[in-house]
């Protein structure tokens, strides 16, 4: 954390609530915190680092509420290979790719204004160590809060992803294994992956009971729980059992909209999987018959959302990037998604700074630009509040108040 005051001068500042900017303004950092927010740019500069923003827009720290740092997609041919593996031998062989793969995807997501990531299960627990490694200063990267392995019935998100409890002792050992592991958030895996074909969608793969002993096992050590969910009945079995954040929410119902608005929980959408444009990439690496599938999911999953919103749903941040063709770093790309679905070019930043913020319990510290908030910082050229595009050209990223990424004139991350 950066010591030394550091004045920001001649810059647009969107404070992650307003729906207008703050022009021609100057923030004063001091110690890793916001200390001022000043209206013009008359400051004592004294014993302070200058730096001349030249009218960009500052906004708080983008924040993704589900995405997968270490996940790195696979073809289905190299999925029935791994998953024919006795022991998953050519995952666990690979180990110390994924984490360079880490290190290289907290790069990404930096120089994409992105000082904040929940990811939503792991790989052999090497995020563990990324997490340690950031924190400690070994590396520069998001603040990464994690969920170890998920808890699920199959492995079908691929091997070392998942572990396989059975019965309500067993949701509670897998709990109390992962908090071991020091995670931050528990993640249930209740409804089957969109790419297996020929199970039941709208089938939930654990019952009530298993559920419930989860979600209390994990709230006896203050823990949150977050649930891949794609149909109805997962959804309501989860907001039932006091579930805290729903991730995707595809099919929800009247029901489940109901319990969300009653629960005041939060949507993590990730309209970016599945789109209803897959990327080139998506489209080379998988079968015909997956392809067909991600797209009937798409518009049911785009439809549930949009119904959802115009609800009232609070709706949070979130991609699936490392997933299905959505590389980490291009996460930016979701903003136009929530604009599609009717929102405001405000909403869909509030919904990446201090919406995100409170989904995740970290309000109070982050998400806003305000005077004893951290100093965590997405310097763009163009004002998102008119444009949304400007999400997409960041140039500049600070964490705690230090630089950590500029590519001001051709430069790169640093």
């Amino acid at each position: 954390m950066e010591n030394k005051r550091i004045i920001l001068k001649n810059v647009n500042i969107f404070d992650g609530v307003s729906d207008e900017v703050q022009k021609n303004g100057m923030l004063v950092i001091e110690n890793g915190l916001i200390k001022e927010v000043i209206k013009s740019n008359t400051e004592d500069v004294e014993n302070a680092k200058v730096i001349d923003l030249k009218g960009r827009t500052v906004s708080p720290g983008f924040i993704d509420c589900h995405m997968h740092m270490l996940l790195e997609e696979v073809t289905d041919k190299e999925r029935s290979l791994a998953t024919t593996s006795p022991g998953g031998e050519r995952l666990d062989t690979a180990q110390a790719s994924v984490a360079y793969l880490g290190a290289y995807n907290c790069k990404r997501m930096l120089e994409a204004g992105f000082t904040t990531v929940i990811d939503g299960g792991g790989n052999h627990y090497i995020e563990c160590a990324l997490k340690e490694a950031i924190q400690k200063g070994y590396l520069d990267g998001p603040d990464l809060y994690i969920a170890g392995k998920q808890i699920t019935t199959n492995k079908a998100h691929f091997v070392g992803f998942s572990m396989e409890p059975y019965g309500p002792y067993g949701m509670r050992k897998a709990v109390r294994d992962l908090m071991y592991h020091s995670v931050d958030h528990i993640k249930l895996q209740l409804s089957p992956p969109i790419r297996m074909i020929g199970r039941n969608s709208q089938a939930c793969d654990f019952t009530v009971e298993e559920i419930e002993a989860a979600i209390d096992e994990a709230h006896n050590y203050m823990t949150p729980v977050h649930a891949h969910l794609r149909g109805a009945e997962a959804i309501k079995r989860f907001l039932r059992a006091d579930g805290d954040l729903v991730v995707h929410g595809t099919d929800i119902d009247e029901e489940g909209i109901d319990l969300m608005l009653k629960k005041d929980r939060y949507l993590l959408a990730t309209l970016l999987s599945p789109t209803p444009t897959p990327s080139k990439e998506l489209i080379a690496a998988k079968s015909k018959s997956v392809l067909d599938l991600l797209d009937s999911t798409a518009e049911r999953h785009w439809r549930s959302i949009k119904k959802a919103y115009e609800a009232g749903v609070k709706i949070a941040f979130s991609t699936d990037a490392g997933t299905l063709g959505i590389a980490p770093g291009t996460n930016a790309l979701e903003f136009m998604n929530l604009q599609k679905i009717g929102m405001s070019n405000g909403e869909a930043l509030r919904a990446a700074t201090s919406v995100a913020a409170e989904a995740i319990g970290r309000g109070d510290t982050v998400g806003r630009i305000k005077p004893g908030y951290r100093a965590n910082l997405t310097v763009m050229d163009g004002n998102p509040l008119e444009d949304l595009t400007a999400t997409q050209r960041v140039v500049m990223t600070f964490k705690d108040g230090r630089l950590v990424s500029d590519k001001r004139d051709g430069g790169s991350s640093i």
